[in-house]
């Protein structure tokens, strides 16, 4: 018998295992519009630093109609982790278009490394301006 990642009261071996289903039923938006974007040194000063960074993203339909109202900033975010990451600019991408081509899952962590939502994460490449 083939064994599988789901058991039988619908718990998940691992957190990977979990992500993955779940990826069949994100749906990523077809516009969508980066809003922010932050960088920083993971592990600053260490042998093993190394630049990080991420993007926050609109749904571009639902952030247009939060503006009829002149409520965009309380339309609902998303998070867009950058994997490798090497310090590009990001400048281009604010306020910009874009189509996330390829992406994994991530969970958010809160300060004691607890979930407290979902995050893309894709490289770059994987990018493309509308």
């Amino acid at each position: 018998m083939a064994k599988t990642n789901k058991s039988t009261l619908g718990n998940y071996d691992s957190a990977r295992a979990f992500l993955d289903a779940l990826l069949t039923s994100v749906v990523i938006p077809a516009s969508v519009t980066v809003v922010d974007s932050k960088s920083g040194i993971i592990n600053e000063g260490q042998e093993n630093q190394r630049p990080w960074a991420s993007l926050t993203c609109v749904d571009k339909k639902l952030y247009d109609q939060f503006a009829t109202i002149g409520q965009e900033d309380y339309c609902p975010t998303f998070k867009v982790k950058l994997k490798n990451y090497q310090n590009e600019s990001l400048d281009g991408l604010i306020n910009a278009d874009i189509v996330i081509n390829k992406y994994e899952l991530s969970f958010v962590l809160d300060k004691l490394k607890q979930p407290i939502g979902l995050a893309l994460v894709t490289e770059l490449a994987d990018i493309s301006i509308k």
